[in-house]
């Protein structure tokens, strides 16, 4: 399903700046995967993301999706193959649209727009229908404008918006971390239902270590810019933070807490 094949990026190359973002990495999705990946601030795990996404061209290695290479599709090209949530719950929607409007753009994505009706009472239905699996009542307030929601209902909406075309992969960029902890577990229980639901592979960026445990068939820990830790489901139901605290440890040579790792 996915494919990242020896990816490496270095911004700022040749200069004082210089940062070695991705290091030679390598990371398969079967189709139906879910991967949480975590890791200390700048080693890599939102750059992978931004590569496969299209966001970001990689300098060396290859980009594949459901058997197709892509490293040089930009992203609006990749889009329709390509579902995102982002930490900002602001940024998966637009606020001075409704809903309907909101999933109609949705509905849309990666594929020409033309200039007939936007909402018709056909897509009002089934985006009514859609709704119903955040069981927030938002279906009932399809003509609300989405700034007027609530963090949490937008991030829901935003999870619903970037699964709504069914894409080949789905990527959560620290998708919980800028809500509460009520809104965080609700976005989270969310999350696995409608991941399960339609199938979808799935690659999820947290700080939260416990959340990393919890969710999905598989876990990668990455340190500047590498992945030095890939454990499979049934080792993941046996380990605990303080187990990854210790591996973390490891790799840097000291004893480490889990603020240590989070910041």
């Amino acid at each position: 399903m996915l494919n990242v094949t020896h990816v490496s990026k270095t911004f700022f190359p040749g200069t004082v700046n210089e940062r070695k973002a991705l290091v030679d990495v390598s990371l398969t999705l079967s189709p139906g995967d879910f991967v949480t990946v975590i890791g200390s601030n700048g080693a890599g795990k939102s750059t992978v993301l931004n590569t496969v996404a299209g966001r970001i061209s990689q300098d060396q290695g290859v980009v594949s999706l459901d058997g197709r290479d892509v490293s040089k599709l930009k992203e609006h090209q990749r889009a329709a193959q390509v579902g995102r949530v982002f930490q900002d719950p602001m940024a998966g929607t637009s606020p001075n649209l409704t809903i309907e409007e909101n999933l109609s753009l949705a509905d849309k994505r990666g594929r020409r727009r033309g200039l007939g009706l936007g909402v018709t009472r056909a897509k009002r239905e089934r985006f009514a229908e859609a709704l119903k699996v955040l069981e927030l009542g938002l279906e009932d307030r399809l003509k609300t404008k989405v700034g007027l929601l609530s963090g949490g209902q937008r991030q829901a909406l935003s999870l619903l918006m970037a699964t709504f075309s069914q894409p080949k992969i789905l990527l959560l960029d620290e998708h919980t971390a800028a809500l509460d902890p009520q809104r965080a577990e609700l976005v989270t229980r969310l999350t696995k239902k409608v991941v399960e639901e339609q199938g979808l592979t799935t690659l999820m960026v947290t700080h939260n270590m416990v959340q990393a445990l919890e969710v999905g068939n598989r876990l990668i820990m990455m340190h500047e810019g590498r992945i030095i830790l890939d454990v499979s489901e049934a080792e993941k139901s046996k380990l605990t933070p303080a187990d990854l605290l210790a591996e973390f440890g490891k790799i840097k040579g000291a004893a480490l807490d889990d603020k240590t790792l989070l910041q």
